[in-house]
Order: structure tokens, then C-alpha cells, then sequence
């Protein structure tokens, strides 16, 4: 089995991926920082899992990889970050082979978000600014060409933390309006937490 984890940071999802594929499969990461591709290198290295893990350097929405040659493609909190979603899933499915299977979690959406917090440069790195609904996740999915697509909310693990970080900057707005209006969007629910699954149709 041959899985690529996009945003795969210093490669901890990537050397659990490679203890279960080992040694005939191949786990591959890709992530636009050079220092987190280096760090995920020696982490390789220093688990001697170098021999079946691969660490390049780019883009998630211009993936190095020819079209069809994965099984599983993942990410964790990537999509959230990425101005061009439907780009960046277009991509994944690109390099899924038919049949394979793409599985995100990311950071969800829970009612309409305010302007100021999309607008905000320290929600947006933190994974909140840019994250969407999940009609909208499943939507870019859809149109990327998946079928077959299952979620799992995951919120319970992590929205209080999340919608207390969300309030905590809230409280340093000068504007009275928009701390209302964060308020608000927290207490309709805020930010939530969840799983996608889909799949590439394969081809007859």
C-alpha cells in the first residue's frame, strides 16, 4: 500500500503510517515548510523507517506525483488553511488511484463566521479563519470527483478548547461589534472538529 499525508508537518502521522506498511509499502508526506520536511527526514532516520518513507518539499495544491498512484490519500487540519480548496482536493483526487480512498479531518464551520474572523491573520494560522461548513467540505469533495462520502464529527475532542481560543481573541477586539458578533457565532456552536471520507470511482 502506497498512502500520501498532505501537511505531514515533522511526520508523525507518516512513521505510524509506516509501521503498518512496512516493509513492501511506502509512506510519503509532502509539506510547503523546508524545516518541517527536514525535521521529518531525521525523524525517519532516527526510527529507521527511511527506507519506506518520502518527504518532499511543495504546495498542497501542486502535488510533485504522476496521476492514480496512491491508495490513501490523508490530511489533518490542511484544507482549513488552504485559500483554494476545491484546488487542493482537485489534487488529491488526482493522485488517488481509482478505488482509493481520501480521508481528512479537519476543522469545521458550525454557522456562518463572521468577516473579522476570516479577515484575521492569527484565526486563519491557527486553523479557524478559513474553515467552512461541512455542506461546504462535502460540496469541494463532490465536485473534486468522490463518491461515497461519509463524515464523523470528532467536535466533542476538541471544540471547547478551540471556541475558548476563539473567545480568549475575541476579548483583545476594540471594536464592540465584532467582539458581538464572535460571541455569537461561538454560541450558535462555533467551531467543530471532523472526519471526511471519500472515495475515487473506479474506472470500467
Amino acid at each position: 500500500m502506497k498512502l500520501l499525508d498532505v501537511g505531514s508537518g515533522s511526520g508523525k502521522t507518516i512513521l505510524t503510517i509506516a509501521e503498518k506498511v512496512k516493509p513492501d509499502g511506502k509512506a510519503v508526506g509532502v509539506d510547503f515548510s523546508p524545516e518541517a520536511v527536514a525535521l521529518a527526514k531525521g525523524n525517519a532516520k532516527k526510527s529507521g523507517l527511511d527506507q519506506v518513507t518520502e518527504f518532499h518539499l511543495a504546495p498542497a495544491t501542486t502535488l510533485p506525483f504522476e496521476d492514480d498512484c496512491f491508495d490513501i490519500v490523508t490530511s489533518e487540519c490542511v484544507v482549513c488553511l488552504i485559500p483554494d480548496k476545491q484546488k487542493a482536493l482537485n489534487e488529491k483526487v488526482r493522485v488517488l488511484k481509482p478505488g482509493g480512498r481520501v480521508i481528512m479531518h479537519d476543522v469545521i464551520a458550525k454557522s456562518p463566521m463572521p468577516r473579522i474572523m476570516k479577515e484575521s491573520e492569527g484565526l486563519y494560522c491557527g486553523c479557524v479563519g478559513g474553515a467552512v461548513s461541512v455542506e461546504e467540505n462535502i460540496a469541494i469533495m463532490k465536485k473534486a470527483g468522490l463518491v461515497n462520502i461519509e463524515t464523523v464529527d470528532f467536535t466533542w475532542q476538541t471544540g471547547k478548547a478551540s471556541n475558548r481560543a476563539i473567545l480568549e481573541q475575541a476579548m483583545e477586539m476594540k471594536d464592540d461589534g465584532d467582539f458581538r458578533e464572535i460571541v455569537d457565532f461561538v454560541r450558535r456552536g462555533g467551531v467543530g472538529y471532523m472526519l471526511f471520507e471519500g472515495t475515487k470511482p473506479s474506472r470500467h
